[in-house]
């Protein structure tokens, strides 16, 4: 157990820091101040025994991460030999990450007699706009 009630936290691995920074584009995800990797702070959004994951961990400015990312929650509670205070860290959601459109789909490839043969990947076009029709003005 350390000091603030936590039990031992794993470590954010190289290659998540990695995922995560570049996935933020060198920047804090709640301030959009540009960091480098080594500037800034990875915010475990659950608890920092599980092995943290790129979908788990934020990247942070540490005056965004001082003031967002952790939340101080005092606890009285009375006993028969006088009142005890508990203090919990307890994590906060400070960014949620928006996950990009998918750009391809999937698509079966059917035989002759319209069978299912396999499937293949393709790229989603995207719509093509209908033009207006402007009718222009005559100035007389």
């Amino acid at each position: 157990m350390s000091i603030w009630g936590e039990d031992e936290r794993k470590p954010v691995p190289v290659k998540v820091k990695r995922a995560v920074y570049a996935r933020a584009k060198g920047k804090c995800e709640k301030c959009g101040i540009s960091l480098k990797i080594n500037e800034g702070d990875f915010h475990h959004t659950r608890s920092p025994k599980v092995i943290p994951r790129a979908s788990s961990v934020r990247f942070l400015c540490p005056t965004c991460h001082r003031r967002f990312g952790h939340q101080r929650v005092t606890r009285k509670s009375d006993s028969f030999f006088g009142s005890d205070k508990e203090v919990k860290l307890v994590r906060q959601k400070v960014v949620t990450i928006k996950k990009p459109k998918k750009k391809t789909k999937r698509v079966a490839v059917r035989g002759f007699f319209g069978e299912v043969i396999g499937y293949r990947t393709v790229k989603v076009k995207k719509p093509k706009k209908k033009k207006s029709k402007k009718k222009k003005k005559i100035k007389i």
